[in-house]
């Protein structure tokens, strides 16, 4: 799968994660399980939002030089 196919996946997964402890917390239930995956999906996102980050910054150096 390609990285920004992924990171489009991730974003969708934590908005709906994101809906369904929105939900728990209403309805006053606990929602420890979805916040270690919402806690595991962040931090995924940001590793492939900073490797896409060098990369675009790698390519724009070897563009100069």
């Amino acid at each position: 799968m390609r990285k920004m196919s992924l990171m489009f996946a991730i974003r969708k997964e934590l908005r709906k994660l994101n809906d369904r402890i929105d939900a728990k917390i209403i309805k006053g239930e606990t929602y420890e399980r979805e916040s270690k995956r919402h806690k595991d999906l962040v931090l995924q996102l940001r590793r492939l939002e900073s490797e896409a980050s060098f990369a675009r910054t790698f390519a724009f150096a070897s563009f100069l030089f």
